[in-house]
């Protein structure tokens, strides 16, 4: 297979995608092929409605998570 995008080299691999709802983001590892060209991704079958259904229990505060850092905002010096 090849990239539809710019005919480059397609191969798989494990990928973060993040998953937002207002402030709060989860990164979730999941399968994927990848474009070693230009980055376009490439899903197998029910990744995409898996990261759907995990964003909803994320904005339901559905999901036991485990906090590994903050992000902080610079206010006006």
């Amino acid at each position: 297979m090849t990239c539809v995008i710019c005919a480059g080299e397609i191969r798989k691999k494990k990928v973060f995608e993040e998953v937002k709802d207002k402030n709060n983001h989860l990164l979730v590892k999941v399968d994927a092929e990848v474009c070693l060209n230009c980055g376009e991704r490439y899903y197998p079958s029910g990744v995409v409605d898996k990261l759907i259904s995990l964003k909803e229990s994320l904005r339901k505060r559905n999901l036991k998570l485990h906090e590994i850092g903050k992000v902080y905002e610079l206010l006006k010096q």
